[in-house]
């Protein structure tokens, strides 16, 4: 066999020599006698083989990067190694599959073993349940094996020992009875049933099999099910699935706390929740021949009872620890689709009936201090008792469609308030309704942001917050709608006051009331202002009252002030306009929010010879005409007021 050291050393000489040709007869005749030594093969082991092989790869790539660029020699060179390199692998093949057929036939002669001394003990539970215990665990270990035949036989072997195991451990015992627990022989009863938790059922089988323990104590109950409600009899009525859910549940109630008693931690760690679930396994016998044969408005009504029955059994029992069978048939595909489909009509025919109600608009007290529809807290109603109805089942699928759900419900509420606000006007009581029902909703979803049941459901639909993507809907209709009224009453302000804005401040008599061309687009303002304040909610009526404010006073006020020219009289008529006007908003905020225009206004209006006073030494000294503006406790920029006094034509 070609080694490192052989090739190592043609290399070498090679490097030293000018005659290639005359180095690779050299290798050639190394090879030669390599060749004479691959009957060594067959002595080593696997990974000797593969140690050889990776020592073999490493020199010919050091081989290949003195013969570089020499093609003739590469092509030599890889005709030179591919025999041994192939004898190699044949071997390591060979080998790994005599490996593989030397284990096959130990597990073979593994079970054949087992199965001699399983029956050599005549069925005997204690001296059969190690041999048993310990196929069990191979089965387990070998799950992840791709001899599929060699699993199958260990599972037969396994299923048949158990099997025997079964029979043999429950005719040891008599028929239990739970009046047993009562009796003298209880210490011989509890005896048995702990033998019968040991034989644990075959792993990963596929089976269905429950623990022994488990069977043997629900074997009574078992036939008392089937009695009442699984026989032609007055107890079995398809219609009243209440019946047996309740008496599982009482039988839930009353025999754990029989089995804490008596069997103390080994029932509470092993085997509680195998009782429950189990118990439950009946009503899934019941239901799953029943569920084909009910109508839509029985099937409405095995889910109202099945979600009752589940919130009882969490007051008992946790529903995170167990396996609920009734919940797996009803999230099974179809059934799962029927039950979404009839929760989706019921939810929105409630929805259209709250809609179409004459009493829809009707006032009701938010706990924000402001109004609401009734429409809105029927709708939010309908979408916290949509969700309260699976919250208790720890079925993250579940939940994620009744979230769904909820979504639909809050959506389809948003387009009905769209399409209402289109037929109202900014001044309708109603409008302002919508309003704050919409502040209402976006308030209410921000507490549900805290509810862990929310939170992890909203995780699971990729939102940072509970119904993110409906708040935001939410939000670019409330902000429309706070501009459609803004820009409504602001409209109508000015077209009342587009007389005014045209007046002459010049020629202007003396008077001490508000300008005739102003008062009509005042009384508007304080009307609207009054409306706005007596129904919206405090944080709207706020931001609207302050951008409207705002807005008069910079389009109207200011711009009057800034290209007109005034009197004295016309300059004080101003004032009065401008204290007239700000006065409505003083009733919802403090003097200082005007304070730049009132400012304005009283340098405007300033007396004729204190104005020239101070627009004679200000043009020369803006610090005196500072020293003047603090003594007459104006807070303006020097600047400013001169601009402002320029507009004065008789200083």
């Amino acid at each position: 066999m070609i080694d490192e050291n052989d090739i190592t050393a043609c290399i070498n000489q090679l490097k030293s020599l000018s005659d290639i040709p005359e180095s690779l007869q050299f290798f050639h005749g190394e090879y030669e006698q390599a060749k004479a030594k691959l009957n060594v093969v067959s002595t080593e082991t696997a990974e000797e083989h593969r140690s050889r092989k990776v020592r073999l790869q490493k020199t010919i790539r050091e081989a290949k990067k003195v013969f570089r660029g020499n093609d003739d020699v590469l092509a030599k060179l890889a005709e030179i190694v591919k025999p041994p390199t192939a004898t190699i692998n044949d071997c390591l093949v060979a080998m790994n599959d005599a490996s593989k057929l030397a284990s096959y036939l130990k597990w073979l002669a593994y079970l054949n073993e087992s199965h001699g001394v399983f029956d050599r003990q005549n069925g005997d539970v204690e001296r059969c349940l190690p041999t048993y215990d310990e196929l069990n665990c191979y089965c387990s270990w070998m799950e992840d094996s791709r001899c599929e035949n060699l699993k199958k036989i260990m599972k037969e072997e396994c299923r048949r020992q158990y099997n025997i195991l079964r029979t043999n451990a429950l005719k040891q015992g008599n028929p239990f009875k739970w009046k047993d627990f009562d009796t003298p022989t209880v210490d011989k009863t509890k005896a048995h049933i702990k033998s019968l938790f040991e034989i644990s059922e075959p792993l990963n089988h596929g089976e269905s099999n429950i623990n022994l323990g488990i069977e043997y104590l629900l074997s009574p109950l078992k036939v008392q099910f089937k009695f009442h409600f699984m026989r032609k009899v007055k107890t079995n009525d398809i219609k009243k699935p209440e019946w047996y859910l309740t008496k599982i549940l009482s039988w839930i109630k009353e025999y754990q706390g029989v089995f804490e008693d008596v069997f103390g931690k080994l029932f509470l760690e092993t085997s509680s929740s195998l009782f429950v679930e189990q118990l439950c396994e009946f009503a899934v016998l019941k239901m799953r021949d029943d569920l084909g044969k009910i109508d839509d408005t029985l099937f409405t009504h095995y889910v109202d009872e099945i979600l009752k029955f589940h919130k009882e059994l969490n007051e008992v029992t946790d529903l995170t620890q167990i396996r609920l069978p009734l919940m797996e048939l009803f999230t099974r595909e179809l059934t799962l689709k029927r039950w979404l489909q009839l929760e989706t009509i019921s939810a929105f025919e409630f929805l259209t009936n709250i809609q179409s109600d004459n009493d829809k608009f009707d006032r009701r007290d938010s706990s924000y201090n402001y109004e609401i529809p009734l429409m809105t807290v029927r709708m939010l109603t309908l979408v916290k008792a949509t969700g309260e109805r699976v919250r208790s089942i720890p079925s993250s699928a579940l939940n994620n469609c009744f979230y769904t759900l909820q979504a639909d419900i809050l959506k389809e509420h948003l387009i009905f308030l769209t399409e209402s606000v289109k037929k109202l006007g900014y001044n309708d009581e109603k409008y302002l309704l919508v309003i704050n029902s919409v502040v209402y909703v976006l308030m209410v979803i921000e507490e549900w942001s805290f509810d862990t049941h929310f939170i992890k459901i909203s995780r699971f639909e990729e939102e940072e917050v509970p119904f993110g993507k409906i708040t935001e809907l939410y939000k670019v209709f409330l902000a429309d709608c706070r501009y459609s009224i803004q820009t409504s009453l602001l409209t109508k302000v000015n077209n009342k006051l587009s007389s005014y804005l045209k007046q002459s401040w010049v020629i202007h008599r003396k008077t001490d009331s508000i300008s005739a061309s102003a008062s009509e687009g005042l009384m508007i303002l304080q009307q609207a202002l009054s409306l706005f304040n007596n129904n919206l909610s405090p944080d709207i009526f706020l931001e609207l009252w302050s951008s409207s404010a705002k807005e008069i006073l910079e389009r109207i006020f200011e711009k009057i002030l800034f290209q007109s020219n005034f009197n004295y009289n016309g300059a004080v008529q101003y004032k009065v306009d401008i204290l007239a006007f700000t006065g409505i908003f003083q009733e919802y905020c403090s003097p200082a929010f005007f304070s730049r225009i009132h400012t304005m206004a009283q340098v405007i209006s300033l007396p004729s010879e204190t104005a020239r006073l101070w627009k004679g030494e200000g043009a020369h000294d803006l610090s005196t005409l500072q020293v003047l503006m603090k003594e007459g406790n104006v807070n303006l920029k020097s600047p400013d007021a001169l601009n402002i006094l320029k507009r004065r034509s008789d200083i």
